[in-house]
């Protein structure tokens, strides 16, 4: 019977990471053609404000239902509160944090020529060492690759740049509108839930709203659990880098922050160009960022996502990894990104419709004898 049980379990996921496949997979193809792009700015524009907005009341929530249990206060006055803080906070990091990045960045793109020129030298070390193609060959291969490493990087800034001033003033006044549609979405947050449960209740399908109860549960653990994550890894490499003395330790650690909403492997991906970045500055410098990303892999992987997937999803890790090689391989970056949301809830509806399809089943055959 317990192996009977355990096959069930096996071939359930394997159909849930079937379906997985099959919407990523989907919705790839749909993006491709140009009639599904333009729907997809126009989706933007409409839904991008509203989405933000959710995302942030989605995370906010629990503070905000704990502000008013705490204190005692209506809710539209902790949705103030909140936000207030939100807002002095957000102000604060950009007067702080923008000019020390910009520094940073500039310090780093003053230093380029440095590090081209020791690529250089260490290629040209190499080829006198080893001799591994003819000499004149090796000077137009490594001539090429540094033009088009410079050409790229040119362009990809000045794209960005001009991308970033072009977004910033088509969608400025859906920015300014996301403050406002947030107040009134956590205003209405728990009075919507009601009115839901209420809806439902009337006609008779008040198993729903446990099953968006579990969605909304098991999600907000999931995002929440990410995002507290994401910070202890910014603040210990910050930590770190700092002690270590490694330049410009702030957008490192923003990288590696940033990377690591990639379960298990996103920490040693942002460590790919702090590793090379230290390996030009010192052999001190390039140990100490191979031990502080060493160790900030083992504190994501025994202890962060042991408590977000084992502990709160109990999702075993061998499944979270290949549903991240199944993500990357359809969606690239975004597949990786959001194939773990849509695991949970296709999980989740699996678990609420599994009772129902078993008692349907032995109706069927109880009717049939």
């Amino acid at each position: 019977m317990d192996k009977k049980k355990a096959l069930n379990r096996y071939f359930a996921y394997l159909i849930i990471v079937a379906l997985v496949i099959a919407i990523i997979f989907l919705i790839d193809k749909l993006l491709q053609y140009p009639f599904f792009n333009n729907i997809k700015e126009a989706l933007f524009t409409v839904f991008f404000p509203f989405l933000t907005s959710f995302f942030i009341v989605y995370i906010f929530h629990p503070v905000l239902y704990w502000f008013e249990k705490r204190f005692s206060i209506k809710t539209w006055v902790s949705t103030l509160v909140l936000l207030f803080i939100n807002i002095i906070l957000l102000i604060t990091l950009i007067e702080f944090l923008i000019p020390i990045l910009k520094e940073q960045f500039i310090n780093i793109f003053n230093e380029l020529p440095n590090y081209i020129s020791q690529f250089e030298k260490l290629m040209n070390e190499l080829q006198e060492r080893y001799h591994l193609i003819d000499n004149d060959k090796f000077t137009q291969i490594l001539e090429t690759i540094i033009d088009n490493f410079t050409k790229k990087l040119g362009e990809m800034l000045i794209n960005f740049s001009i991308g970033f001033v072009l977004f910033m003033a088509r969608y400025l006044w859906i920015i300014i509108m996301i403050p406002i549609i947030v107040f009134m979405m956590m205003k209405d947050y728990s009075y919507s839930f009601e009115k839901l449960n209420k809806l439902l209740e009337r006609h008779r399908k008040s198993q729903w709203m446990k099953l968006l109860k579990n969605i909304d549960e098991k999600l907000g653990n999931y995002v929440r659990g990410e995002l507290i994550l994401m910070g202890h890894v910014l603040l210990g490499n910050l930590a770190l880098l700092s002690i270590a003395g490694m330049p410009n330790p702030l957008i490192f650690a923003l990288i590696l922050a940033v990377t690591n909403i990639i379960p298990y492997i996103g920490i040693l991906l942002g460590g790919i160009p702090l590793w090379i970045y230290a390996y030009f500055q010192s052999p001190y410098l390039f140990i100490a960022s191979l031990f502080i990303v060493f160790i900030m892999h083992l504190y994501d992987v025994h202890i962060g996502q042991v408590l977000i997937f084992e502990k709160q999803l109990k999702v075993h890790p061998l499944i979270i990894m290949m549903l991240m090689l199944i993500g990357g391989a359809i969606g690239g970056i975004v597949g990786i990104i959001i194939v773990i949301p849509i695991f949970i809830i296709i999980r989740e509806i699996y678990r609420y419709a599994k009772p129902h399809l078993f008692k349907q089943k032995m109706l069927t055959g109880i009717k049939e004898n």
